[in-house]
């Protein structure tokens, strides 16, 4: 694959044809030689992903991509690591949605432009949004975003109604790479991003694609052709030119950043059901992201739970 404006943006570009895990091959990579940061690796066929929790992520070839893009000294300052899913879902959330716009060009260069839409409700700092918040007439019924930590979803007005999250189009795995003392931390940041997958092929009713969500594709069936190619390195590029700014203004302007995770949050104000490791389960009103970007969660005895870790379900 050409992946021609992705190789104009980044130091380094690696195709593979395929890959049993993107992650463990820019991991083994790094081990060996010293790429520099914004380095990608890309893989139309990734036959042995996994994600969060050690679950398998594997989707037809030629219809999704994987990629890894690798992130060095984020966390030295500013916002802290455990951040970064939540910054690599907000910059995929803004590469995707205007594919979703009415009248979105699928030749246009820029697919992450004119993507910074307000989320339904608080901006997860303590206080609500105004009318600002309220999409108009003008933008899509299909919103995309994240539901925390790691995933984005699409979803539309009626979902949104319910408190539902819409179905998945994204999953992403951040990985800690060992560090020579006095070095800045190194994190792999993957992403499996479902672009074509027809609806009949999806792994499950949780999950959706950009073809079978409706979004404006340009025609392309499979990534192997042209119009394919031409997808997958316009989302892949806006995505890791966001990815790249939000990781240096989150360093220079942590609450900026902080602010545009929010708004792309699915799960803040909504009804809750937290899966905690141990086996607990609670439910509750998320209400904000906490300094580690830990979600916090009203409970109705009163008093907050503070989620680093778990499974969350949004409740109809």
């Amino acid at each position: 694959m050409d992946l021609r404006r992705s190789r104009e943006l980044l130091p380094e570009v690696i195709w593979r044809e395929s890959s049993p895990s993107t992650n463990a091959e820019l991991r083994e990579l790094v081990a060996r030689e010293a790429l520099p940061h914004g380095s990608l690796l890309v893989t139309a066929d990734q036959t042995a992903g996994r994600g969060r929790l050690d679950r398998g992520w594997v989707t037809p070839p030629g219809t999704s991509i994987a990629a890894s893009l690798l992130v060095r000294g984020f966390g030295a300052r500013g916002l802290g690591t455990s951040w970064l899913p939540l910054l690599a879902g907000s910059a995929i959330a803004t590469a995707l949605q205007p594919l979703f716009r009415a009248g979105a060009s699928a030749g246009a260069d820029r697919p992450g432009a004119d993507a910074d839409q307000p989320r339904d409700g608080a901006d997860g700092i303590g206080r609500s949004h105004g009318a600002g918040a309220v999409d108009t007439p003008a933008r899509s019924a299909k919103r995309v975003g994240v539901k925390w930590p790691n995933d984005v979803h699409v979803r539309d007005e009626e979902d949104a109604i319910a408190g539902r999250p819409g179905k998945k189009l994204c999953g992403i795995l951040c990985e800690m790479l060992p560090a020579p003392p006095g070095d800045g931390p190194a994190i792999v940041v993957g992403a499996g991003i479902n672009l074509l997958i027809p609806e009949w092929e999806l792994p499950t009713e949780r999950a959706t694609s950009l073809l079978a969500a409706g979004a404006d594709v340009g025609g392309a069936e499979n990534l192997a052709d042209p119009a394919g190619s031409d997808l997958a390195d316009r989302v892949l590029a806006a995505y890791a030119a966001e990815l790249l700014r939000l990781v240096a203004l989150a360093a220079d302007d942590p609450r900026a950043v902080r602010i545009r995770v929010a708004r792309h949050s699915l799960t803040l104000g909504t009804e809750v059901r937290v899966h905690l490791p141990g086996g607990e389960i609670v439910d509750g009103r998320a209400r904000e992201l906490a300094e580690d970007g830990a979600l916090v969660v009203d409970l109705p005895t009163g008093g907050t739970l503070t989620v680093s870790a778990g499974d969350v379900e949004h409740l109809r």
